[in-house]
C-alpha cells in the first residue's frame, strides 16, 4: 500500500496489513485445515439431551356420581393410543386454560370432528403443538370459528393457517405419487386434490382478517397454495370494538379523535395477500343471529331433483359419512366485556336417515330400489304396481334425530337470541372461571362466568350434557375440579351430565344422539316392578356400548413419552 505523507485518524484506523505472498500462505492454511479435521474426529464427541414429557390425568373428567351414564363416551385423542371406530361427531378439546397456559392445561382451543373434516373453536398459542399430540390430522381442517379478538383464543391462528397449507401439499404430493403407479384414478378427488386449491374457512368478529393480514405480511410470509376465506359477522352490537368516541380511541386512554381511522373495519390494500380474501355475513335483525350455514331441506322435491341428475345420486346428502354433508351453523352475541363482541356458535347436522327393514318393504310389494332413500328420510312412496302408499312408519325400524352442538365462549352473560340457538343441545361447551365465592361484582369486572351458572344454563336450554370448561388457574388437582362439577351440578337440578374437561379429553355424541331420559324412565320402570336399581340398568348399558367404547391404560411412546390415561368406562 501506497502511503502519502499524512494519513488520518480514520485512514490509520482502518489501513490492512500487508498479506503475505501466495507461497507462502497456501501450505501454512492447508496444514492448519488438517489438524483441525483431525482433532474433531478424535477429541469431540455429540451429546444428544433429550426430554421425556409425562401427560397425566389431573382432575376427573367424570361427574360426582360413579353411576353416571355419561361415562362409556369420554375417551382421549392422543394420537397414539388405539383407533377410534366412531370419529364421527366427536368433540376434542386441546385447550381448557383460561387466559394463559398452565403445566397441565393449554389455552383455549376445541375441535369438533365430523368423520373426514374438523372444525376448530378459537385457536390459541401452542394450539399447534397440541394438535400433534392429537389423532387430528391438519389436512382435516375446513373450518375455524373465533368467538373473540382475546389473545388467548386468538394467538395460535397464524400458526395452524400455515401448517394446514403444508399438511394440504403434502397431500397433493402423495397423491400425485399414488396416483403416478395406478392407471385408474378418482377423477372426482384428483379435481379437489390436485387440480383446485384447497379453502380454509374462518369466522369470526370485524377485525379478523387485518389481524391476519397484517401477521403475513409483516412476518414475509409466502401463501401460494392455500386459499383461506375470512368472513366477518357485522351488524352487531360490538362491531366497532374500542374504535369509538366513548373509549376516547384505542384502548380507552384518552388520545382518540372525531373521524379516526377504525382499524377493525378499514381497508389496508398494502398488506393485502392474493390467496386471502375477506367477506361479510350481516345478521338477521329479527332473530339477532348469524347463519353462516343453511342446507336445504330434504324433502320430495330436493330428492326428485337428485334424481333428475345424468347419474342420479349414490349416497344420501345427509349420510354421516356423505361427502356432500352439510351442516346447520348458526352465531349470536355473547356479553363479554363492553367494546369486545364475542360470539357463540352452534353445530347442528341434518336430520340422519333411518334404518329400513327390507323384509317389511318386499312384504309391502316394495323392491330394493331407490325408493328407500325416500323412506329412509321419512316421506311416503307407493309401491312397485302403483296400488297403494306406504307410509315410513310401516318399514322404518329405527330413526334418529339430528345432534346438535353449541359452543359459548367468554361471557358474562348470555343474551336470549344465543340461549334461544342452544336450546335441546346435547353438549353445551360452558366456561367456568370464576366460582359463587367470587360474586357478582367480579363477574361483571371481569367479564366471565362461574360453573354454577354454567348448571343453570345446561338446565334452561334442556342440554344432555354440559362441558365445564376455560378454567382458572386455581383448578389444580382432582378436588379442585370436583368442587367446580359440584357448583354447576347445584344449579343444574339433574337436568343435564356434568362433565370438567382437561386436556385430550374427547367427548362422543352417538348417532341420534344422548337418551339418558330412556334410561332414567326404564330405570323406573323396573324399580315399580321390583327389578335391579339404577346401577344394573348402567352396568348394562355399558355392555351394551362396549363395541364402540375403549379403556386406556398407561403405555410408553416410542419417543419416550409417558402417556397415563384413566379407565373410561
Amino acid at each position: 500500500m501506497v502511503s502519502t505523507g499524512k494519513t488520518s485518524l480514520f485512514a490509520r484506523r482502518y489501513i490492512l496489513p500487508a498479506l503475505p505472498p501466495t507461497s507462502q500462505r497456501i501450505r501454512p492454511f492447508r496444514r492448519t485445515t488438517t489438524c483441525l479435521i483431525t482433532n474433531i474426529n478424535i477429541t469431540q464427541r455429540a451429546h444428544f439431551y433429550g426430554t421425556r414429557v409425562k401427560i397425566e390425568r389431573d382432575d376427573d373428567p367424570s361427574p360426582s356420581s360413579p353411576s353416571s351414564p355419561i361415562r362409556p363416551y369420554l375417551r382421549t385423542c392422543l394420537t397414539d393410543t388405539s383407533p377410534q371406530n366412531n370419529n364421527e361427531f366427536c368433540i376434542s378439546f386441546l385447550g381448557t386454560s383460561s387466559g394463559s397456559p398452565t403445566m397441565h392445561r393449554n389455552a383455549s382451543c376445541t375441535a369438533l370432528r365430523l368423520g373426514g373434516i374438523t372444525h376448530l373453536f378459537d385457536c390459541a398459542e401452542g394450539t399447534s403443538r397440541q394438535l400433534i399430540h392429537s389423532r387430528i390430522n391438519l389436512s382435516s381442517i375446513t373450518k375455524i370459528f373465533i368467538s373473540h379478538l382475546h389473545g388467548d383464543h386468538i394467538y395460535g391462528l397464524i400458526s395452524i393457517i400455515l401448517e394446514v397449507q403444508v399438511a394440504m401439499k403434502l397431500k397433493k404430493q402423495a397423491y400425485e405419487r399414488s396416483s403416478s403407479s395406478h392407471k385408474h384414478t378418482n377423477k372426482k378427488f384428483k379435481q379437489q386434490v390436485v387440480d383446485e386449491k384447497p379453502t380454509l374457512e374462518i369466522y369470526g368478529p370485524p377485525g379478523l382478517y387485518n389481524y391476519i393480514c397484517f401477521n403475513l405480511a409483516l412476518s414475509l410470509v409466502k401463501m401460494n397454495y392455500l386459499n383461506v376465506v375470512v368472513t366477518e359477522l357485522v351488524g352487531g352490537s360490538q362491531e366497532r370494538g374500542w374504535m369509538n368516541n366513548t373509549y376516547g380511541g384505542l384502548g380507552g386512554m384518552g388520545n382518540g379523535r372525531r373521524g379516526r381511522r377504525n382499524v377493525y373495519l378499514s381497508h389496508y390494500p398494502e398488506v393485502e395477500i392474493g390467496l386471502l380474501s375477506r367477506r361479510y355475513l350481516e345478521m338477521d335483525k329479527n332473530e339477532e343471529t348469524w347463519t353462516i350455514s343453511s342446507p336445504p331441506p330434504i324433502d320430495a322435491n330436493y330428492l326428485s331433483e337428485m334424481m333428475q341428475q345424468r347419474h342420479g345420486f349414490h349416497e344420501l346428502p345427509n349420510e354421516v359419512n356423505s361427502s356432500t354433508r352439510q351442516l346447520y351453523i348458526k352465531a349470536a352475541e355473547l356479553d363479554h366485556l363492553k367494546g369486545v363482541q364475542t360470539f357463540g356458535y352452534t353445530v347442528e347436522e341434518q336430520t340422519p336417515p333411518g334404518t329400513i327393514d327390507p323384509k317389511k318393504a318386499m312384504e309391502l310389494g316394495l323392491q330394493p330400489s331407490k325408493k328407500y332413500a325416500w323412506l329412509k328420510c321419512g316421506i311416503p312412496v307407493s309401491n312397485d304396481d302403483g296400488s297403494k302408499m306406504i307410509d315410513p312408519s310401516d318399514v322404518l325400524i329405527e330413526s334418529f334425530r339430528a345432534r346438535k352442538f353449541s359452543f359459548l365462549a367468554d361471557h358474562r352473560r348470555v343474551p336470549p337470541a344465543m340461549k334461544e340457538l342452544c336450546k335441546d343441545s346435547d353438549v353445551l361447551i360452558h366456561e367456568a372461571t370464576l366460582s359463587m365465592k367470587d360474586g357478582e361484582d367480579k363477574i361483571k369486572i371481569r367479564g366471565h362466568n362461574t360453573a354454577y351458572n354454567a348448571g343453570v344454563a345446561g338446565r334452561v336450554t334442556g342440554s344432555k350434557v354440559v362441558v365445564l370448561n376455560h378454567f382458572a388457574s386455581v383448578v389444580r388437582d382432582a378436588e379442585d375440579a370436583r368442587e367446580v362439577v359440584k357448583e354447576a351440578e347445584s344449579g343444574n337440578d339433574g337436568v343435564s351430565q356434568i362433565v370438567a374437561s382437561y386436556d385430550f379429553m374427547e367427548l362422543w355424541i352417538p348417532r341420534g344422539g344422548f337418551r339418558f331420559d330412556e334410561v332414567k324412565d326404564q330405570s323406573l320402570r323396573d324399580e315399580e316392578g321390583g327389578n335391579d336399581n339404577l346401577l344394573s340398568l348402567l352396568a348394562l348399558h355399558e355392555e351394551k356400548l362396549k363395541k364402540t367404547c375403549i379403556t386406556f391404560d398407561p403405555f410408553i411412546l416410542e419417543n419416550n413419552t409417558t402417556i397415563s390415561q384413566p379407565t373410561t368406562l
